[in-house]
C-alpha cells in the first residue's frame, strides 16, 4: 500500500514531545516498519567554555532522543512481531578528538 507523505517536524532534543509525536505517527499510519535514527548534533570548542546545558542539549540529540523514540516506537513493533531499527550515529563516541568533549 502506498502512503502519501505527512511532514512531522520533530527536534529530537526536545525530550518532551517525542512521545508525542511518536503518537501522533502511530495514529497516522498504525505501525512503524523500519525506525532510522539517524540524528546528532556536536559542538566545537574547549571544555571549559561550553556550557552544561549546551552538553545537556547534545546528549539529548545524541543519545536520550533517539531512545525516548525507540521506546515510543518499539512496543508496536514487539506487538506486530516485526520491524527493524538503525542507529546511525558519529564514531566521536568511540575515540577523543580535541575541542569534542561533549
Amino acid at each position: 500500500q502506498t502512503y502519501a507523505p505527512k511532514l512531522i517536524l520533530l527536534d529530537i532534543s526536545d525530550i518532551s514531545c517525542i512521545r508525542d509525536v511518536a503518537k501522533e505517527i502511530l495514529n497516522c499510519y498504525g505501525c512503524v516498519d523500519i525506525l532510522i535514527n539517524n540524528a546528532s548534533m556536536k559542538v566545537k570548542g574547549a571544555v571549559q567554555s561550553i556550557s552544561l546545558e549546551l552538553d545537556k542539549k547534545i546528549m539529548d540529540a545524541n543519545y536520550f532522543g533517539p531512545i525516548t523514540l525507540t521506546k515510543a516506537i518499539l512496543p508496536n513493533m514487539i506487538s506486530r512481531r516485526t520491524g527493524q531499527i538503525v542507529l546511525i550515529n558519529s564514531i566521536q563516541g568511540k575515540i577523543g578528538i580535541p575541542f569534542r568533549a561533549a
